[in-house]
């Protein structure tokens, strides 16, 4: 609600305060007898109304006294409806003090400290639209030598830089990397881009409703954003238009996105294009600056993407051993049927290598913790696999 409203609302009230509360002021002398006060004559019977006379007249001093009192309810309604009406727009003045506290949320972090750190490496344009603040050091003497960056570091700025442009958490981000990096994909690093490019808050910064990632967020979290998804095979009815508070929304091809038709919504992203100025849509996305409204026709081109990455740098941090955890799964030779890793009772995995050296006989004359699964449980040297067998489980 505006404050504008609540201000009227105020006033209308003040204005039904101020025609009751008089009348509830009474003055001693208005109180009537028994009999007659004041010209008004009160019958003996208790169930008869109360009549006036026809030769009577109220007095003077009893009329000056009801307009003091009336004039002392007005004054006392109306200094409460000012009262109420300050009261109301000084809270409507802190709600919206609150709001725009938070018109540009983003994770807790320096953004200068952040550019200062990592834009030597490269920009992150969705970072923050204003520049980076270079310093002058008054004593360039007592500067200290930066160290020589390490490679594992070189890593891990890469990463960072990418987590902070497209303001995703390393956890979110991870969890890209383990859908990008499946088994049979070329090249990982452009799916994991493509990924982040289909989300919902990134597609909002590329045609230039928001001025960063993080503004971007905020105006899908708060319901300025529509969705309505591509009609599929199986659909009986027609997508309709959905106010969506999701920013990791992945868009599949097709999806049709517009910003939500009401006012506020409306101005609010008018005014972000106008402050932007005109943007470069990339080729897969289509957006009507007029009407408001867009489409997402294709995956991202990798010659077209937000940032400027390095694939070795990404790719050395997210494999080998100190990268991302992927599920191990081994499949039987020749085969895409995936070897179980509980096998027939709890045996071992018939792993190529743990056949080979079952048919060597390695380890069978080892005892205690070092004994060989195969050998657990068993008595007289007879193991639990048989490595010789064939069957439709056991793929050798």
């Amino acid at each position: 609600m505006s404050r504008q409203a609540i201000r009227l609302g105020a006033l209308a009230v003040a204005c039904c305060v101020a025609w009751v509360l008089p009348r509830a002021f009474v003055s001693p002398s208005q109180t009537l007898g028994p009999t007659q006060t004041h010209g008004f004559a009160r019958s003996e019977r208790p169930v008869a109304p109360m009549v006036m006379r026809a030769d009577a007249r109220p007095s003077a001093q009893a009329s000056s006294g009801s307009s003091s009192f009336s004039m002392l309810g007005r004054a006392s309604a109306a200094a409460l409806c000012a009262l109420v009406a300050t009261v109301a727009g000084r809270r409507s003045h802190q709600r919206a003090e609150k709001v725009v506290v938070r018109i540009f949320p983003t994770r807790v972090r320096s953004r200068q400290k952040t550019m200062r750190r990592l834009e030597p490496f490269g920009e992150m344009p969705a970072w923050s639209r204003k520049p980076l603040l270079r310093k002058r050091l008054k004593q360039p003497w007592r500067k200290r030598p930066s160290p020589k960056l390490s490679m594992k570091g070189r890593y891990w700025i890469e990463r960072s830089r990418v987590s902070c442009h497209y303001n995703v958490k390393i956890s979110q981000l991870t969890k890209y990397v383990l859908r990008a990096f499946k088994e049979g994909r070329k090249h990982p690093i452009d799916t994991l881009m493509q990924i982040l490019e289909s989300r919902l808050d990134n597609f909002v910064w590329r045609v230039g409703l928001a001025p960063t990632m993080a503004a971007a967020r905020w105006m899908v979290r708060e319901n300025h954003i529509q969705i309505r998804h591509a009609r599929k095979e199986d659909d009986w009815r027609a997508p309709r238009w959905v106010t969506t508070n999701v920013p990791s929304t992945l868009l599949m091809l097709g999806d049709q996105i517009r910003v939500r038709p009401k006012k506020s919504s409306q101005g609010l992203a008018k005014k972000h294009q106008e402050e932007d100025g005109e943007v470069d849509v990339p080729d897969h996305l289509e957006w009507d600056r007029e009407a408001l409204y867009g489409r997402y026709n294709d995956v991202c081109d990798s010659n077209q993407l937000g940032m400027n990455v390095c694939e070795d740098f990404l790719l050395y941090k997210f494999l080998g051993p100190t990268g991302v955890r992927q599920r191990h799964i081994r499949w039987f030779e020749g085969t895409t049927i995936p070897i179980p890793k509980i096998y027939n009772g709890g045996r071992i995995r018939p792993t190529p290598e743990n056949i080979l050296n079952m048919k060597k006989g390695a380890g069978m004359r080892k005892r205690g913790r070092t004994r060989p699964p195969s050998l657990w449980g068993m008595k007289g040297g007879k193991q639990r696999n048989d490595p010789w067998e064939y069957g439709s489980k056991v793929k050798v």
